[in-house]
């Protein structure tokens, strides 16, 4: 969990946010850490603490759009002492208003079977049939696919649905670049899923971020990735399946951490959608876990669930 909860949180480093086309790449000290000119103090403590644990890190922002702003991930990749190769894809939620606008507010269900039937993902097929709604919903729209959403639940037999917002955010994932820790190339998700299939994948995002992460997850499985080798850990997640798909993935390795009050969980019941796995509900006992404004933040779930400070 500390290895998610560090690249959740690290996600979220505000030099990205300035200049991510300039980001310095390299480490500019001998232990491995960055140096970040203008850092949220947090992030950027939990970014250099995996710089200074071997991990190699890439930022991805990809996915501009005039109506998506960006989706933002970090990914790593490390072989350790005993040559077992991870993968990390860390999912950013929601970074301004647009972004939520663009992705939680599009809560209609799609299909997930559409884009893992073939034996590759047709990203540009899908990238141009979920962008024909070229405004954001409004609040009739809303109530009609949370409603279309609960009544695909109650039907007996249904098609693994998704939240169509978090999909799009995925869609461009699937293009988001790792780095290579044997060669030291760039590999894509899917390409570094092919290469190693031994690999474990650990997929991590907050809020939004945590709603991609589960679909993400559940399109590595269907690629061919090995059941015991994905690992989903999200932190104050949106719900991102209708009951047919939390069903069909109930034995992934999912833990979903919550904070008591955060509006998210509000969120999960109104949509009608859930997340995979399981619930564990974090006390609030510290600081920004106790703050009814500041609940949902990744600061909080960091400061809550911290273990090695």
């Amino acid at each position: 969990m500390d290895i998610a909860l560090s690249f959740s949180h690290a996600a979220y480093v505000q030099e990205w946010d300035r200049a991510p086309e300039s980001f310095d790449f390299a480490p500019s000290d001998a232990d491995g850490s960055y140096k970040l000119n203008l850092p949220g103090w947090d992030s950027s403590k939990a970014f250099n603490r995996l710089a200074r644990s071997g991990w190699k890190l890439y930022f991805n922002y990809s996915g501009a759009d005039v109506r998506l702003q960006d989706t933002q991930i970090l990914t790593g990749s490390r072989v350790d002492p005993n040559n077992k190769l991870t993968f990390v894809v860390a999912f950013r939620g929601s970074n301004n208003i647009f972004d939520y606008l663009f992705t939680n507010l599009k809560n209609d269900p799609v299909s997930l079977t559409g884009i893992s039937v073939s034996d590759k993902f047709e990203v540009e097929y899908w990238r141009h049939v979920v962008w024909d709604q070229h405004a954001v919903p409004s609040i009739v729209v809303m109530t009609r696919n949370a409603m279309t959403t609960w009544l695909t639940n109650l039907t007996s037999v249904v098609l693994v649905c998704v939240h169509r917002g978090y999909m799009e955010q995925v869609l461009y994932s699937l293009d988001a670049k790792v780095i290579d820790p044997v060669s030291g190339g760039l590999l894509s998700v899917v390409e570094a899923l092919d290469k190693y299939p031994d690999a474990d994948f650990v997929i991590t995002g907050h809020s939004s971020g945590g709603g991609a992460a589960q679909i993400l997850s559940a399109l590595v499985l269907e690629r061919g990735g090995r059941e015991q080798n994905i690992h989903i850990r999200t932190f104050a997640t949106a719900g991102a399946f209708n009951y047919a798909g939390q069903a069909k993935y109930r034995n992934l390795d999912s833990i979903n951490y919550f904070i008591p009050n955060d509006p998210i969980l509000i969120v999960n019941t109104l949509t009608g959608y859930g997340p995979l796995g399981i619930h564990i509900m974090v006390p609030p006992t510290r600081q920004f876990s106790q703050n009814n404004k500041t609940v949902h933040e990744m600061t909080a779930y960091e400061e809550q669930l911290r273990k090695d400070d």
